[in-house]
């Protein structure tokens, strides 16, 4: 096995270990789930439509296209327009509150509730911010053209590439957010062919996932409580061992000496 694939099966060693022995870590992101869940009822409640729990529950499977077809047209509501910027300033810096003590959680022991300081936490909302903004906000905005999605996707992807370790340099090294943007790209030039495959695999996992929850979501299907549920459980677990996986790697990273 090469040197590389050396590395990222101890990564992923490592991650599972770290799984195994803090089974509540999945508190963190599953608090972060059900956070941009309520941040997408907000938007959904600011639309006036009537809300009715199964067909909030399909518009949430797939928010981003409920998102597009009401808020990026030539004459959007003007109430869901605030509503979503609102629900999408409090899930940035609620982001920044949650991952904070989450990624201490994974490096040392206990389960801290809050941040260290609120320093901190404002890095991390205008972290956050630029990278949802980057990630999700531009390609959903961009006119529904094949090769416009195609490009916006790409851009998304190469924007999720050069900030995938800028958080994490932000709470373990305590940098600004240009710094911690700056040194994110600096660890990636090390190991991006090994974040990049890290990418594509879990592309594939979101992807198989995505469509085996979409045979039960549907125009007009009754959707039972306990799927909506269990997808906030499987997208926590996935997330936090994504997390895992990229922390123990930024570590190492980390440890391969001066930049």
């Amino acid at each position: 096995m090469s040197p590389g694939g050396v590395a990222i099966a101890e990564v992923i060693r490592r991650a599972w270990g770290r799984l195994i022995r803090k089974q509540w870590l999945i508190l963190y992101p599953l608090a972060l789930a059900v956070v941009h869940t309520m941040a997408f009822f907000a938007v959904y409640a600011a639309s006036g439509e009537r809300i009715s729990a199964s067909e909030f529950w399909t518009l949430d499977f797939d928010r981003w296209t409920y998102l597009r077809e009401h808020l990026y047209t030539n004459s959007p509501s003007w109430p869901l327009l605030a509503a979503a910027v609102v629900a999408g300033l409090l899930s940035c810096a609620l982001a920044g509150m949650i991952r904070a003590p989450f990624f201490r959680a994974v490096a040392g022991p206990g389960y801290p509730l809050g941040p260290r300081k609120w320093k901190e936490v404002g890095n991390l909302f205008l972290f956050y911010l630029v990278s949802y903004v980057a990630t999700r906000i531009v390609p959903v905005a961009l006119p529904a053209n094949a090769v416009l999605v195609q490009l916006g996707s790409l851009f998304a992807t190469v924007v999720a590439l050069l900030l995938v370790f800028g958080d994490y340099a932000i709470v373990y090294e305590d940098l600004g957010v240009i710094a911690a943007i700056r040194r994110s790209v600096r660890l990636l030039r090390r190991r991006w062919a090994v974040v990049v495959l890290i990418f594509l695999v879990v592309q594939l996992v979101w992807l198989g996932l995505y469509s085996l929850y979409g045979l039960y979501y549907g125009s007009g299907v009754q959707v039972f409580f306990l799927l909506p549920v269990s997808r906030l459980l499987v997208d926590a677990l996935l997330t936090l061992f994504v997390d895992l996986v990229l922390i123990y790697l930024y570590e190492d990273l980390r440890r391969l000496g001066p930049l």
